[in-house]
Order: structure tokens, then sequence, then C-alpha cells
């Protein structure tokens, strides 16, 4: 009976540390092959690593600048991988140097600070067209519906952070209502509704 105790304790004093220590720090994969990176957008906690596959050779990731944090992996041959562990918050853009124009990822450490609300938003009518503009935390995709005077138009841009506007033009006089959705890489959403007139 005592051996038996002797024997729980330290099981018991094991286990306990087992639940009360820290979660480690993980691994993610990302997938270089033919002029794409998969997944294209992924999300890290701080800590974390990341790690290119190079299933096809004849690329890179490399960090666009202005980022939290740097990195370039140069152009890799078939086979190679590249590694980076994240110790700084935030959203990092990056793309392959051969083929910067289409081929692109998306990294979000730690948790992605998308605002709840367009910031200076407003509407400006003109004769027959309408400039709405707001302010981005981060690049998104813009969608700006119009409803009204018999009419509904649709514009969507890619636009990067910072100060940006939407104009349509070719309105007819009459009551519209405008909804802007900005969406961001992960799907988040905000939206600014405000009717208007062209007269």
């Amino acid at each position: 009976m005592r051996l038996n105790r002797l024997i729980l304790a330290p099981l018991t004093a094991v286990a306990a540390l087992a639940v009360a220590s820290p979660s480690l720090a993980a691994d993610f994969g990302i997938a270089v092959t033919d002029f794409k990176f998969t997944p294209k957008q992924q999300k890290v906690a701080v800590g974390d690593k990341v790690v290119w596959s190079f299933d096809n050779g004849g690329h890179s990731a490399t960090s666009l600048p202005d980022q939290p944090d740097s990195w370039d992996s140069k152009v890799r041959d078939t086979g190679a991988t590249f590694e980076k562990t994240f110790t700084k918050p935030g959203r990092y853009q990056y793309i392959c140097t051969p083929h910067e124009s289409f081929m692109k990822g998306t990294l979000v450490v730690g948790e992605d600070a998308v605002a709840d609300t367009v910031d200076n938003f407003k509407t400006k009518v003109s004769d027959t067209k309408v400039t709405v503009s707001f302010k981005l935390n981060e690049a998104a995709t813009a969608t700006y519906k119009l409803t009204g005077a018999g009419k509904r138009t649709v514009k969507t841009k890619r636009l990067k952070s910072g100060a940006r506007s939407i104009t349509v033009k070719g309105l007819k006089k009459g009551s519209y209502k405008g909804v802007l959705t900005l969406t961001d890489d992960f799907d988040k959403k905000a939206v600014q509704k405000k009717p208007f007139t062209v007269r």
C-alpha cells in the first residue's frame, strides 16, 4: 500500500505539470509550387515557425518592404526548404521575386488587427457621380453597392492601406442607398451605409 502511494505521487505530479505547462510553439508548412504558395494566407501565433517547402524550384519567399520583420529565402532549387520563426506580431505580405506580380502570400502573426468600422468615411455627390472616401488600416477588397433610382450598381476594387476612395459615375437623378463593404484577407468585414440624393 505504501509502495503504491510512492509510485502514484510522482506520476500525479508529472500529470499536473503537463496540464499546467503552456502550449508549445507550432510549425506551419507552406508549399511553394508552380506559381503559387499553398496556403496563400496563413495565421500563426507569435513564436511559431513557418517552413516553406519548395516543391518546384526557381521561386523565392521574400517579404515586401515596410513589414514588421523581413526575410528573403533567395531563389531555391526543387526540394529545398526555408524556415523563419516569427517573434513580432503583425500582418506580413510576401512574394516570389521572379514572379512578384502574381505569386503572393500573406501571414498574420498574432491577432488580426481589423477595424470594426470604416475610418473617416465620407460621401460626396457632384452632378451625376458620387465619391466615397475612407481610410484603411490594412489592404482589403472594397465593394460599393448602390440601390435606388431604378438602378443597382456594384463596384469592387482591391485597395492597399491608407486613404482611399471609390467613384461611381453616370447616376440619374433620385435617391440612393450606398453600402460600402470592406473585406480583408481573412474574410473579416467592415460595413458603412449612407443614403444620398442626386439632384
